[in-house]
């Protein structure tokens, strides 16, 4: 009796495991391809790239299509100075301004993207510029989890808020290594006054996080050229950023549906169904590098 009764439950369990190898073809709805604005500009740095592309599918991993053919204009509100952009023949999509941006904090651009019939607008505030002082090598004992070896450190002052200035001080950082930007999923390093939130140490010095997240888990070498940058950027660009490293690192067990981050680029035809995604904004941009001894 007992041989009959376990036969079923094998059988059944058998079956179970043989549909769990089953695969299934889900055809989902593939929606409306958006423009895509890549505008993150910096004020006396040379000419300025804008890359203007076409959103593609979640799970299509190709290469997102060029848009060429638009128009682009860039103004400085106070005065109406405008800086116009030319697409490059040797990169469609690329679209490069024809002299090097200038402005003072607050200072307010407007950006105006005619594309498809459609025209596209977003306005960006320059904010004050947050200055690099210095990169600064040492060596380090094995602790959580890091190699023993030589780390950098980056050291900075935030700017004290001021009668003139009263906003927070937002920044990105960015760094490259031996010429190769570091790409690490959801490494978007931004923060604010300092630290990673604003107010939290108006003009003091960069907290040890902060000086610390030019590093890995594992030591430079001798002989490693690192370069940071620092970009002084908006609340709007902060909030866009911080947002996409949300959506970059949103994995495991609680993930959210995957959506596009709300940029601040917006159709003037406030009832066209016509979108783009991206952010625009300009910015200052601080560099300083060192070579590993």
């Amino acid at each position: 009796m007992k041989t009959i009764l376990k036969l079923p439950i094998l059988l059944l369990a058998s079956l179970f495991l043989f549909s769990c190898e089953e695969v299934i073809d889900i055809k989902l709805d593939q929606g409306e391809s958006q423009l895509a604005v890549d505008a993150l500009l910096a004020v006396e740095n040379g000419p300025q790239k804008i890359r203007l592309t076409l959103s593609r599918p979640y799970f299509e991993n190709k290469a997102a299509d060029a848009v060429s053919g638009a128009e682009l204009s860039l103004v400085r509100k106070p005065d109406g100075k405008v800086y116009s952009f030319s697409e490059s023949s040797a990169s469609l999509g690329d679209y490069f301004s024809s002299e090097a941006l200038e402005g003072m904090p607050l200072n307010e651009f407007e950006l105006s993207i005619k594309w498809n019939g459609n025209e596209f607008r977003a306005v960006s505030m320059l904010p004050r510029k947050q200055v690099i002082d210095s990169l600064r090598q040492g060596y380090r004992e094995s602790e959580f989890g890091n190699e023993p070896g030589t780390y950098l450190d980056l050291y900075a002052n935030d700017l004290q808020t001021s009668p003139s200035y009263r906003l927070p001080d937002f920044f990105w950082l960015r760094y490259s290594l031996n010429g190769v930007k570091n790409l690490r999923l959801g490494n978007i390093l931004v923060g604010s006054d300092a630290a990673f939130r604003p107010g939290v140490a108006d003009g003091l010095p960069y907290i040890y996080p902060v000086r610390n997240s030019i590093n890995t888990n594992k030591p430079y070498l001798v002989g490693d050229s690192i370069e940071v940058e620092l970009y002084s950027i908006d609340a709007e660009n902060f909030r866009f950023l911080t947002e996409m490293q949300t959506q970059l690192t949103n994995t495991g067990l609680f993930a959210q549906p995957a959506a596009n981050v709300k940029g601040n680029i917006v159709n003037v035809n406030l009832n066209s169904k016509v979108q783009a995604i991206g952010n625009f904004g300009v910015c200052q941009l601080s560099k300083a590098g060192i070579k590993v001894k």
